[in-house]
């Protein structure tokens, strides 16, 4: 007999029961679908991070200031630890050779942003220069803070892409004045719009699309002075961003920043550094292990939808019994019984294959459209998904198969 009579006799034989080729198929479906939807978020994560990291930089490493509270600032105090000062920038730039970039962030949440009779939902943050090169973030409209602008400590501010927005729609907000606390500053600038940004490295912790610029001379001068009396705000700095160069091994260039601020602020652990790159290598080895378990889930239900097409069939083989004693006194051989058997438990298998890449499918994009994470499908996992359920369907049905193939034909022309 051929394949393609096989794969009639079967169809044929798979459709006199719908309902119960049905359940069968249950469990190959929800593995195929587990394993499209596992291999689709865990391909927009990695996307999802590798964006982000090329938007951060490779070569980029993140210091952040600790709060310091309680007895370990009455500590800090006693030793004379300041922080994060604009100080360790030029310290910075003058002991490590290897660094590019070195610029100094103070964020500044005590000031409200005015304009127009509004009042956005904005962080002001005080910028040293060369940010713009060092962030990796972009300008839509306008120019970025200059030198002039700090060494002048003039009134100019950046606004973020959301600030921008809300202030003045679809409009040009170049040259508009803002009041930030009681000082007036003329708009200079946009920022491009990161909204989406957001993603799995933990080195963002803020909207910078609220983000508003302004010279941290000016932001030092004119809103106030940053006294180590003050304990509300005892840093002088809240961040670092540095940048290193090619070919700078990252983990050492971390550790001897470190170790400088460190002797630097007195042995007091005020402040923390972050490296996306090595938050991008743990976030992956994070998502293989969710990878690993998910394929193991995915796995077992392929493994019970496999167990359900053997038991269906050896039913099948018991209740056919006596057409299988027909079939071998007409002629057929035991190639052909194997083959007949084959065809349907490969049959019930590819088609809860067929929905269960669809399920899959579905299930990817209701998980990116309910939570918003970055989902991706690849082409590759929609095969493997495919040659799976066909494998599952054939190495299961084998068992039923040779057993029927094995049945004496007198033997079953007289079984009822």
């Amino acid at each position: 007999m051929s394949v393609f009579h096989h794969v009639s006799e079967g169809l044929q034989s798979l459709t006199d029961h719908p309902f119960r080729t049905f359940l069968t198929t249950l469990g190959i479906i929800f593995g195929t679908a587990a394993v499209i939807a596992m291999v689709s978020i865990g391909a927009g994560a990695e996307r999802e991070a590798l964006e982000e990291l090329k938007r951060f930089g490779p070569d980029s490493i993140r210091i952040q200031s600790k709060p310091i509270e309680g007895d370990r600032l009455k500590n800090a105090v006693k030793k004379l630890a300041r922080g994060l000062t604009i100080k360790d920038v030029e310290v910075l730039l003058e002991s490590c050779p290897f660094l590019k970039n070195a610029v100094g962030e103070r964020t500044l949440d005590a000031f409200p942003v005015y304009s127009l009779g509004k009042r956005p939902a904005a962080l002001v943050v005080g910028v040293g220069d060369g940010f713009l090169a060092a962030s990796r973030f972009e300008l839509e409209n306008g120019r970025f803070l200059d030198e002039v602008d700090s060494f002048e400590a003039a009134p100019v501010a950046v606004l973020g892409a959301a600030v921008a927005r809300e202030l003045v729609g679809g409009a040009d907000p170049i040259g508009m004045v803002i009041q930030i606390g009681r000082v007036r500053f003329r708009v200079v600038g946009v920022m491009r719009d990161r909204s989406g940004s957001g993603g799995k490295l933990a080195i963002k912790s803020r909207d910078h699309d609220r983000d508003v610029y302004i010279p941290l001379s000016t932001a030092r001068e004119r809103l106030y002075k940053w006294p180590i009396e003050d304990r509300e705000r005892y840093h002088e700095l809240s961040a670092l961003w540095l940048s290193v160069k090619e070919g700078t091994d990252l983990s050492a260039a971390r550790d001897v920043i470190m170790r400088i601020l460190k002797r630097r602020h007195r042995d007091m652990d005020d402040v923390e550094a972050l490296v996306p790159l090595e938050i991008l290598q743990q976030s992956q080895k994070t998502q293989d292990l969710f990878n690993l378990v998910m394929a193991c889930i995915a796995g077992l239900s392929l493994l019970i939808g496999g167990i359900g097409i053997m038991n269906i069939m050896l039913a099948s083989v018991n209740e056919r019994t006596r057409e299988i004693g027909v079939r071998r006194a007409l002629g057929a051989t035991r190639a052909d019984i194997t083959g007949q058997f084959l065809a349907e438990s490969a049959l019930i298998s590819l088609s809860g294959g067929i929905l269960g890449i669809g399920l899959g499918v579905a299930l990817a994009w209701g998980i990116s459209f309910s939570t918003g994470w970055t989902t991706v499908i690849p082409i590759g996992a929609v095969f493997l998904a495919f040659g799976v359920s066909l494998i599952v369907g054939i190495v299961f049905g084998l068992f039923p198969a040779m057993k029927a193939a094995s049945l004496d034909p007198v033997t079953a022309l007289r079984y009822e």
